[in-house]
């Protein structure tokens, strides 16, 4: 019996090592296919920016080559170029001001989604406040805090709050009912309840919240910082194109574009890392 169980181990052994083989192998296909397929819409898109200047689609004078975007992103990361603080200046803005939601939203959203008291409370002023463009307040943040960074930050804090707080409230409001159920009869404690299972449950919901409004926090700061004028990338872009620099003010257009790439690749990743056991559980259980 002993020798047959011992027998039979190494090759179940060796099963699992191939299937887990197989199964990284195909991870690693997928994300190449994906990454192929992305650097074919590029390479689309670049050859029809070029076909339409080359037809007079697009005007050459305002619309440059690639290769003069890209010489003009060179030149603004180089010593002598400006792309390299205004990137910095916007990341900085865009950090503090999510993180600043994420301290108010996160909390206050599990507020309202545990207390229906609180949420009865609180729904008229924040439908009264939450549908005003962070762009129109920003006369009233110059006011505030002049053409500092800390403006940007109080605009892109004020428009990323509200898709923090609404999904974090749907994350604590929608916990499986069962779960508190079942920690209550073992004895869970309420606190120790909202922090083992109400916190877990919602945290993907948490994660779609903050993944949006990083998304619109970016787009909050250009906004910024082309219209008051502040120190940033939409600062840069609009220098550039009010001095007439059309390559230059496309190069700062196009960093913008990474940058907002980049920022929900970091998302992605963290989401995944965090709270991907849950997206796990609900693909088994489907």
């Amino acid at each position: 019996m002993g020798d047959s169980l011992s027998s039979t181990s190494p090759s179940m052994a060796s099963s699992d090592e191939m299937s887990a083989d197989v199964g990284r192998r195909a991870d690693v296909a997928r994300h190449l296919v994906s990454f192929g397929k992305g650097v074919a819409g590029i390479a689309g898109a670049t050859l029809l920016w070029e076909l339409g200047r080359t037809f007079g689609v697009l005007p050459s004078r305002l619309a440059p080559g690639i290769t003069d975007i890209g010489r003009a992103m060179v030149d603004g990361f180089s010593a002598s170029g400006n792309l390299t603080d205004a990137l910095v200046i916007t990341v900085d803005a865009w950090a503090r001001g999510l993180a600043a939601a994420i301290l108010v939203a996160v909390p206050l959203g599990a507020a309202i989604g545990v207390s229906r008291w609180a949420d009865a409370a609180t729904h008229v002023l924040i439908e009264f406040i939450r549908p005003i463009p962070a762009v129109a307040l920003i006369p009233v943040a110059i006011v505030l805090f002049g053409l500092q960074t800390s403006m940007q930050v109080s605009l892109i804090a004020f428009a990323c709050i509200w898709p923090i707080l609404f999904s974090t409230r749907y994350g604590v409001r929608n916990v499986d009912p069962l779960f508190h159920d079942t920690a209550k009869v073992m004895g869970v404690s309420d606190l120790g309840r909202a922090w083992k299972v109400t916190a877990p449950a919602a945290l993907p919901a948490v994660f779609t919240g903050i993944r949006t409004a990083a998304s619109i926090g970016i787009v909050v700061a250009i906004a910024a910082q082309i219209v008051a004028g502040a120190p940033g990338l939409g600062f840069q872009l609009s220098r550039m194109q009010q001095g007439g620099n059309v390559p230059g003010a496309f190069a700062a257009l196009v960093v913008t574009g990474i940058l907002g790439y980049m920022v929900n690749l970091v998302m992605g990743w963290a989401e995944k890392r965090l709270a991907g056991w849950q997206h796990e559980m609900t693909e088994r259980t489907r």
